[in-house]
């Protein structure tokens, strides 16, 4: 993937690839959020932080997807002791990488598909937990924000008017491709849609895609795509009961998801069953015995 390395004030930098990684420097010393996909992404980061003369302090992972963090391990091997920091159920994944196919896999040990560096990361050490509000490190004060709904506990990392927003939402030509993004809870995504764009004055780095001075249009399409995923499981249910590997295909081909492999499927299934607890809360569907989802008449 290209690589570029986005100065976004004197001390702030947003490290743009397939999935993108933030930079803070303090006093010689580096706090880097997130650490993309492999051992690629983590060699452009240690040359990065010699080409700017200054050590990696902490590294903050938002999320425990395979592309916020696969680069950490070559990081741990291959700098000096630094710290690692991440929400505390996100860290399971992260020092347990197999979790994500299992996940994937409906909780079963992941097929071959399952294991490739997309969804299988080498495991990192977490030391730290990374804790909702305000977070002091290297004389830097931080914010941590609240971004669930994409991942159970996923958070950003907000420093001054900038916000490191993690895959709180997605670029438009993203979900133009992959149009049942990948989501482990609506409610929670949707609320964490709707409160960053009501944000002012904040500059996103985003993990993927550029940085957003105005996220608006962006974020209005997300809620746009999520809404609409939602309205087509339920019509689908109303049709005909089914599980949820039928409504998975069913909805994906509506949507024009082609699901070309198993990671793509993991994936939208996902997305789909996080469709129906969202109308199972609100009373609109029933689940059965033998695994079918029935809409409430």
């Amino acid at each position: 993937m290209p690589f570029e390395v986005v100065k976004l004030t004197e001390n702030v930098y947003h490290l743009q690839s397939g999935a993108n990684v933030g930079l803070i420097v303090a006093d010689g010393r580096a706090l880097v959020i997130d650490a993309g996909l492999d051992e690629e992404m983590g060699r452009r980061i240690k040359r990065t932080l010699e080409s700017l003369g200054v050590s990696l302090a902490a590294l903050l992972l938002t999320h425990g997807h395979a592309d916020h963090f696969g680069g950490a391990a070559y990081l741990r091997r291959n700098l000096p002791p630094f710290a690692v920091y991440a929400p505390p159920l996100e860290a399971a994944f992260i020092s347990q990488p197999t979790l994500e196919g299992m996940m994937l896999s409906a909780g079963a040990a992941p097929i071959d598909q399952l294991k490739g560096k997309f969804t299988l990361a080498q495991p990192c050490a977490v030391d730290h937990p990374l804790e909702v509000g305000t977070l002091n490190l290297l004389g830097l004060e931080l914010e941590i924000v609240p971004l669930a709904g994409h991942s159970p506990s996923q958070v950003g990392v907000r420093y001054g008017d900038i916000l490191f927003s993690a895959d709180a939402f997605l670029p438009v030509a993203t979900l133009q491709k992959y149009p049942v993004p990948f989501t482990v809870h609506m409610a929670q995504a949707l609320e964490t849609l709707r409160r960053l764009s009501a944000l002012d004055g904040v500059l996103f780095a985003a993990g993927h895609g550029a940085q957003l001075s105005d996220a608006r249009e962006v974020i209005a399409a997300n809620i746009a795509v999520l809404e609409r995923l939602i309205a087509m499981t339920l019509e689908r249910v109303r049709a005909a009961p089914a599980n949820d590997g039928t409504l998975t295909q069913q909805v994906c081909a509506a949507l024009g998801d082609s699901l070309p492999n198993a990671v793509s499927y993991g994936l939208a299934r996902t997305a789909v069953q996080a469709a129906l607890v969202y109308l199972y809360e609100r009373a609109q569907v029933t689940f059965e015995a033998g695994g079918l989802w029935r809409a409430v008449l």
